[in-house]
């Protein structure tokens, strides 16, 4: 039986293996005699790469065939994650497209009928902030980002990536869920919470197969 979940409300919980951590943006900041005050808590503002990253809404791409780079936003301290994806049809009709979406989601996923080892939309709450973002049911979740307390061990065992972003003692990174245990994505989707966003990768049919 397919597992499902609501995730209207995020709370706190163990975080998933096989997270991607970030590499970190390096910052130079330059001194201006007729500048009075510095806010430390003031966020960097954002790199071209980063806005262009960052996106509050999904845009899919309609394309000849497949294009399966996505840039993940991870925040103004990074740059952004540049992953591929396969697809998850052979017909070239879908597009995968990366979002950043503030908790609570307000959707309901679980793991795939249509799709073998794949994590599917199944309800959006009407007005949520998944609905606002343009999630869709039938939306395929390719990946999540998410905090693990050793995201270093975790990214050896399967990607290679190096220790990013630190908070308190974990550690921010990007988890592709294809073929994930449905605990462990609802985990990584969890820990999101006190971040206060996510950033989340949909795959979604946007075009009829041909004929």
């Amino acid at each position: 039986m397919a597992k499902s979940l609501a995730l209207a409300v995020l709370l706190g919980a163990p975080i998933a293996q096989s997270l991607i951590a970030p590499r970190p943006l390096t910052r130079r900041s330059a001194l201006r005699a007729e500048v009075a005050e510095v806010d430390e808590e003031a966020p960097p503002p954002l790199t071209d790469a980063q806005a262009d990253a960052k996106k509050e809404s999904l845009e899919f791409l309609q394309t000849r065939y497949f294009f399966g780079r996505v840039s993940v936003y991870l925040g103004p301290q990074y740059k952004p994650l540049n992953e591929i994806f396969e697809p998850s049809r052979k017909d070239d009709t879908t597009a995968v497209a990366s979002v950043v979406v503030p908790t609570p989601l307000g959707m309901v996923i679980e793991e795939s009928a249509n799709y073998r080892g794949k994590i599917e939309v199944i309800d959006v709450v009407p007005d949520s902030n998944a609905a606002k973002a343009g999630i869709r049911v039938g939306d395929i979740l390719r990946g999540t980002t998410g905090m693990a307390l050793n995201i270093q061990q975790a990214s050896e065992e399967v990607f290679g990536f190096s220790v990013g972003l630190s908070e308190g003692t974990k550690q921010l990174g990007f988890l592709p869920t294809d073929r994930k245990n449905f605990d462990s994505v609802m985990n990584a989707l969890q820990s999101n919470a006190n971040r206060g966003e996510a950033t989340l990768v949909f795959e979604r049919v946007v075009k009829a197969a041909p004929q």
